[in-house]
């Protein structure tokens, strides 16, 4: 050890390169993810065209009774407040569980950005006075309208 320095002195002196190259690292991946959520921001989401929107055919049976009663309850609730109905009026004619592509619940808005990952959550199809509704519901039972138009279907489940 050379005189005059103490062992801390020389901690410090041997540390400050490993800091250094820690804090350009650091550096080179903060910039780094900016980039790609720049890149990633700049990409546009279309609307699917309504020809396209997922539909109930004979194909598809409506399935009932697979989302809890506790989730449901406020969708049917929030359902007949926008069709101006009674409760009772109001025909479920999708209620499944299903694994959503990604955070939109398969339900993107331009220029949003969305948690890459699977979520399991319900597809609840409504239909009251001549009207679809559409609710998507993700983790911990919130739910959303989706727009006529915007929403695509979730994950297929037989897809690898």
């Amino acid at each position: 050890m050379p005189v005059g320095l103490t062992s801390v002195e020389v901690l410090s002196a041997l540390s400050k390169p490993a800091m250094a190259r820690s804090r350009y690292g650091i550096a080179a991946v903060a910039f780094a993810t900016v980039l790609a959520l720049a890149a990633r921001g700049s990409e546009q989401v279309e609307p699917v065209p309504p020809s396209t929107s997922p539909t109930l055919t004979e194909e598809t049976p409506p399935v009932k009774g697979e989302v809890p009663q506790g989730i449901l309850d406020p969708i049917l609730k929030e359902a007949a407040a926008l069709a101006k109905v009674a409760r009772e009026q109001l025909v479920i004619v999708r209620a499944e569980p299903v694994v959503w592509n990604d955070g939109s619940l398969g339900c993107p808005e331009p220029g949003m950005m969305y948690t890459q990952a699977l979520i399991n959550g319900y597809w609840v199809v409504i239909e009251a006075a001549g009207q679809t509704y559409d609710f998507r519901v993700g983790r911990g039972g919130s739910f959303q309208l989706c727009p006529a138009g915007r929403g695509r279907p979730p994950r297929n489940p037989n897809a690898s």
